[in-house]
């Protein structure tokens, strides 16, 4: 269904999970690998792809959730005394971060992705290599304040982008 839907999913399938990274509460899943200069001429290690979420997600493995979006309000050592300067915002603090770099630098082979399906109100479910499955779910929660509930977005051809947001499909 996602290739009606949403076309531009189709270069997704067979790349690598290469790195996640966080923005506030918005979290980036990096796919494949490329490098791209930035205004002030250093180049950057990012994804081929890029999937910008900015809405309700988990991954499970065989079945059972092991990573969920209400993950980054826990200290990443959850078995830790509670530490009163904790601040979710902070990269690598909370537990969300901690368990999806494990995800994705705990593997001997990269993690592929094998298939894409959406429906029409906007959630994606990814499958990945070992029983993994990503759902995106802007039904069951967004962002307050965004414009945009996920985007898929090309590093090196930034006009290659498809997003779903409150008015629907979005391309630019």
């Amino acid at each position: 269904m996602s290739e009606n839907l949403f076309p531009e999913m189709q270069h997704l399938p067979g790349l690598p999970l290469t790195k996640t990274t966080r923005l506030g509460q918005v979290q980036f899943f990096h796919f494949g690998k490329a490098h791209i200069m930035n205004a002030s001429g250093l180049v950057l290690d990012v994804g081929a792809w890029t999937l910008e979420v900015a809405c309700h997600w988990h991954l499970e493995e065989a079945g059972a959730v092991i990573i969920r979006f209400e993950d980054v309000e826990i200290p990443k050592d959850a078995q830790a005394l509670a530490d009163p300067a904790f601040d979710p915002q902070v990269p690598g603090s909370n537990l969300r971060d901690r368990k999806l770099q494990e995800l994705v630098r705990g593997q001997q082979e990269p993690i592929r992705v094998w298939q894409i399906t959406a429906s029409p109100e906007g959630d994606l479910t990814i499958t990945l290599e070992g029983n993994r499955l990503l759902h995106i779910q802007p039904s069951q929660g967004i962002l307050e304040d965004t414009a945009i509930f996920w985007r898929l977005f090309s590093n090196p051809q930034p006009s290659e982008a498809v997003g779903f947001g409150p008015d629907g499909v979005e391309r630019t």
